[in-house]
């Protein structure tokens, strides 16, 4: 048998995509049985591939979630990436297709929409882009497990530029799973995305067919219509996996409602089949649900049912507005997102009414909390504001600017952390440059903001540090920058150094790594000099 790396034993190739192979491998050192994936077996990957996979392995084994394969090692040998991770005897659900009853779809969505959840909720968020039978795994316990998420886009795209023969293979057999956003001329990775392909997933394994075909959601762009999950299924089922594969990005559940709809029809059964709401959605305006469906439910694999959705990418603040001065249409703002949010859920069959039996006492049901709403339109305007800014588009940029402010000025740290990073001062960051370029901020040859700028960047990284629950270590470090080379402020080295070991403690408080070593790396380029 071949040797991987001198230590792995390669006893069988579990398979083979456009870009990796898996084998079932046997620790020699150990001899315990292992998988090992291999990035561009046969090619190797370059340096800045490389670069990117490092980075992107510091989020994956970061990843603590009992529905979440997390690798166990990564290391390069030679010009090959590969990572080491659990071996799961019962492989990936694709022999399920066709053959899974409702009980077990209720399960699968649970566990699937509960990584869903702890993955979007991550900082910065993760997204799988692409949730397929071979991406999901069944482990010797029962449970369900997301494999293959934490490789972006740009990885993939990095990794597949060796062929138009593996661009053609990356592309197989996970077009069908793919939101119709995606065949858009943006092609904008959203976390609906990964609740479409959750959805086409669980339709195909209980009746064997995908809901558009192999065309996927470029079908559903050409006009076709979603069509009803057939065979005897309930209610619940049918109008859940609808709400999956709506058209409209925003009209799709979020990953934390999923999972408590899953929940809840595994935990009552007899809910099912309940009549939903038939009031027209234009009169909603408040939702009501059974006592059940409103107790908080324990997550499977620990994961806060009351972590709101975060995005993807960040905005920016318009010309160089005063960030403590209150803006009164983030309130309004708010109000009509959560009008529309229920009006799409009342519409759309998210969430069931009680039929007679259920509702006959007034007692059973009770209000979704003007809070609760208010989390959810946060995180639906947040989302939609960052795809916009992801955009290279000035017009689509200014167009979110001030919906991006109205969320940091109603105190979300998120928005006020991302609005400090747009305009802080970063060295060698080009995301950050290029919000700046388009945005029209003016910067100097070395990539120095103008002083303006750098005014109002300090007062929105002075915020983020006073508004996290521990300081933020990114903001102290982009902070520290200031005081490093006396732009506005006077140049304080012992500040510096302050705000950058308090930062290095936080990042490693926070376990992110690959951070911590570029402030201590800062912390010790300032000693030497």
């Amino acid at each position: 048998m071949a040797i991987f790396d001198e230590r792995y034993e390669q006893e069988e190739l579990l398979g083979r995509g456009a870009f990796s192979e898996v084998w079932k491998v046997k620790d020699i050192q150990t001899g315990v049985t292992l998988a090992l994936k291999i990035y561009n077996p046969t090619t190797g990957i370059d340096e800045d591939g490389k670069d990117m996979l490092t980075h992107e392995f510091a989020l994956m084994v970061n990843a603590y979630h009992k529905n979440l394969l997390r690798p166990l090692f990564f290391a390069i040998s030679g010009d090959r990436p590969y990572l080491i991770l659990p071996f799961c005897e019962r492989g990936n659900i694709g022999n399920m297709v066709g053959k899974m009853d409702e009980e077990e779809a209720w399960k699968l969505m649970r566990d699937c929409a509960s990584a869903l959840a702890y993955l979007h909720g991550m900082n910065p968020p993760v997204l799988h882009q692409d949730i397929k039978p071979a991406n999901i795994l069944l482990n010797d316990n029962g449970d369900y497990m997301l494999t293959d998420f934490g490789v972006s886009t740009q990885v993939k795209q990095s990794l597949s530029r060796v062929s138009h023969q593996d661009m053609a293979l990356l592309s197989a057999g996970t077009i069908s799973y793919m939101a119709p956003e995606r065949f858009s001329r943006n092609n904008l990775p959203v976390m609906a995305n990964d609740i479409y392909s959750l959805g086409s997933t669980v339709y195909e394994l209980t009746t064997g067919t995908l809901p558009f075909g192999v065309d996927g959601g470029l079908l559903q762009r050409k006009g076709a219509e979603i069509p009803e999950l057939p065979g005897d299924f309930s209610l619940l089922l049918k109008k859940t996996l609808d709400s999956c594969l709506q058209e409209e990005p925003w009209q799709r559940p979020t990953a934390e409602q999923l999972e408590e709809i899953a929940t809840r029809a595994i935990r009552h059964p007899e809910l099912r089949n309940a009549v939903p709401n038939t009031e027209p959605a234009a009169k909603a305006t408040t939702m009501q649900l059974p006592e059940e469906y409103l107790q908080p439910a324990s997550s499977p694999a620990g994961c806060p049912a009351d972590n709101p959705a975060k995005g993807t990418v960040v905005g920016a603040y318009p010309n160089g507005a005063n960030p403590t001065e209150p803006k009164k249409s983030g309130k309004t703002l708010y109000i009509i997102i959560a009008v529309l949010i229920v009006a799409a859920m009342a519409a759309g069959g998210y969430f069931l009414i009680g039929n007679d039996q259920l509702s006959a006492s007034a007692e059973e049901t009770h209000a979704i909390s003007a809070d609760s709403l208010k989390r959810l339109a946060e995180a639906q305007e947040f989302e939609t504001c960052m795809v916009m800014f992801n955009q290279d588009s000035p017009d689509s940029i200014q167009s979110a600017i001030g919906r991006m402010a109205a969320l940091a000025q109603e105190g979300n740290k998120d928005a006020i952390h991302e609005m400090a990073y747009t305009y802080a001062w970063i060295p060698n960051d080009t995301e950050s440059d290029r919000r700046k370029r388009l945005l029209g901020l003016e910067i100097n040859s070395n990539g120095i903001p103008t002083n303006d700028i750098n005014e109002v960047a300090i007062l929105w990284l002075e915020k983020s540090i006073a508004v996290s629950d521990s300081a933020d270590y990114k903001s102290l470090y982009w902070l520290s920058f200031y005081y490093l080379n006396s732009i506005v402020v006077k140049q304080d080295f012992a500040k510096a150094i302050q705000l950058l070991q308090t930062a290095s403690r936080q990042a490693e408080q926070s376990q992110d790594i690959v951070f911590k070593v570029k402030i201590d790396e800062t912390i010790r380029q300032i000693n030497s000099l």
